[in-house]
């Protein structure tokens, strides 16, 4: 996991990062060799939980899931996984051990049903813009949001938001805002007992029109107070990493 973690970071601009949920066995290692391919990184997990856990922070183009090893799956990383196809290129595969035969099926309707997994990470997933899975988990929450690139922020100055979720970890503000990924700014959120600026990223963004979703922008706070964080993580519920403080 740390060479995969040190590869990503050294090839940013050109590794296709593909996280597979797979049990260890014959599968797994049939997927491996057909995705053996320049410029694609695998990441390999038994659980959706082990790749929460091992602290693998690192952005990912798309998601293969074993189906076998889905249906082994708690409820809980059932639900967690249904969240994250949503957001990444995703495909579900069942391999005939005895002949190393795959068979396919999208999640939801972003690609055709049997198509090969490197064929479907060549058409799918090198042009997708790489996210990070948040590592946190949120709450869906509408509480009033003001932001803007500078402090002071100020209700006649600041965009005026709402969150459509939030955690310990961000939130996703609508918004309208012509902001872009990697963008920094200034976030008070007035109903919250410490309601000083929070310096946030966004970390990205979701256009008006694009998959029947809420418009805005996903944005990480970069730092929180304690009682921010104490009560952040009342209202967003359990982190899924460990916690640094």
């Amino acid at each position: 996991m740390d060479e995969w973690k040190q590869a990503v970071n050294n090839n940013k601009n050109r590794v296709t990062a593909i996280l597979l949920i797979c049990r260890e066995g014959k599968s797994r290692q049939v997927y491996q060799a057909e995705l053996d391919v320049p410029g694609v990184l695998l990441v390999c997990v038994q659980t959706l939980m082990q790749f929460f856990r091992r602290e693998v922070y690192c952005p990912l183009n798309g998601i293969l899931v074993d189906m076998p090893t889905y249906i082994r799956s708690s409820e809980e990383e059932k639900r967690l996984l249904t969240d994250l196809v949503g957001l990444f290129p995703a495909l579900r595969l069942r391999c005939h051990e005895p002949s190393g035969e795959i068979r396919t099926l999208p999640f939801g309707t972003g690609c055709p049903g049997n198509i090969g997994p490197a064929i479907f990470v060549q058409e799918y997933c090198t042009n997708f813009v790489q996210r990070s899975i948040r590592t946190s988990e949120r709450s869906l929450l509408n509480i009033p949001a003001l932001l803007n690139t500078s402090i002071p922020v100020e209700q006649v100055s600041s965009a005026r938001s709402v969150t459509a979720n939030i955690s310990r970890g961000g939130c996703f503000l609508i918004s309208f805002e012509p902001w872009g990924v990697g963008d920094r700014g200034w976030l008070v959120l007035p109903t919250l007992i410490d309601n000083t600026p929070i310096p946030v990223e966004v970390r990205s963004i979701q256009l008006w029109g694009e998959c029947c979703s809420l418009p805005g922008m996903g944005v990480r706070f970069i730092e929180l107070t304690k009682a921010q964080k104490d009560e952040l993580k009342r209202l967003g519920g359990q982190n899924y990493m460990p916690e640094d403080d």
